[in-house]
């Protein structure tokens, strides 16, 4: 059969465009190829979190509180701790002051320390104690003696105050020959005694009562315990320990030494008693001390 030649070249064209539009068209991806070759077997893929900033630095992120209506995330901010109160200063290079205060401290560790000591219970119950390391007493016909300590004051809270620096002086007259230098502690038993001692100076025996006091841990109840002696007076003397009377001595602030170890001009007894804990080492070991040896109970 013979084919006209516009049909055949009619089907030659259709036959070209056909082949062009097949070429041209893009070709589909393979879901198996998109997900590794894995897709056709069902498994799911896992998206990887990048770590934040925070968690990069090894640091522990804020934890945000619940959103508010608006949308705005709202992050809390620890409220600020109060700062500690600031404790009472002191000069470092008060070198002879903060030397009496351990001297203090020695003697009142030693003299508690003893079975014939100072009771537990006389400190206790004290509203203040004096202590004063080697008191010089010279005697030639006419006798004087001088020391200087400290003075410390018991709070309500039974705690106990700074130091007062301070000093005893006194006369006597007979026939007395030497010279002994011992350790004297007064421990007042009464608020009105350390108030006349706040104010500035004293005469013991005079202003406020006093007496030898009992010796021995457990010696509470001598005849003037309860009744009549606003101070007890001790004596330390070459290893002998007991009570001793200072009638007639003066007891006062030393002013000049106060001055020096809190850097404060004019500071008064007053102000040393009422004012926060000395940052002190030597101070607080003393403190400490005496606290301790307050709550010891008495021997038995």
């Amino acid at each position: 059969m013979k084919i006209p030649a516009r049909l055949l070249t009619a089907s030659v064209i259709i036959t070209l465009f056909l082949a062009s539009s097949v070429a041209a068209s893009p070709s589909q991806p393979d879901p198996g190829a998109a997900m590794g070759g894995e897709g056709g077997k069902g498994i799911d893929t896992v998206p990887v979190r990048e770590p934040s900033v925070a968690e990069d630095a090894g640091m522990t992120a804020i934890p945000a509180a619940p959103s508010t209506a608006t949308g705005e995330v709202i992050r809390t901010i620890p409220a600020a701790q109060p700062a500690p109160p600031p404790a009472t200063p002191f000069n470092i290079k008060a070198v002879d002051e903060i030397s009496r205060i351990n001297a203090a401290t020695e003697v009142i560790q030693e003299i508690t320390g003893i079975p014939e000591g100072i009771s537990p219970e006389l400190l206790r119950n004290a509203y203040g104690i004096v202590i004063i390391p080697g008191t010089i007493k010279l005697g030639f016909f006419f006798g004087g003696q001088y020391g200087s300590g400290i003075a410390l004051t018991r709070g309500e809270d039974g705690s106990w105050s700074n130091p007062a620096f301070v000093y005893i002086a006194g006369g006597s007259f007979g026939l007395q020959f030497g010279a002994v230098s011992s350790d004297i502690i007064l421990v007042f038993k009464t608020r009105k005694s350390v108030m006349g001692l706040a104010k500035g100076n004293f005469t013991l025996g005079g202003d406020a009562a006093i007496a030898a006091g009992p010796v021995g841990r457990r010696a509470v109840a001598a005849t003037d315990w309860q009744l009549k002696a606003e101070i007890y007076s001790y004596a330390r003397s070459r290893g002998l320990f007991a009570g001793i009377s200072v009638d007639g001595s003066v007891l006062a602030i030393d002013t000049n030494a106060n001055e020096t170890f809190y850097a404060k001009p004019g500071i008064s007894a007053n102000e040393i008693f009422g004012s926060p804990p000395c940052s002190s080492p030597a101070v607080e070991r003393l403190k400490n001390f005496l606290g301790k040896s307050a709550s010891t109970p008495a021997m038995q």
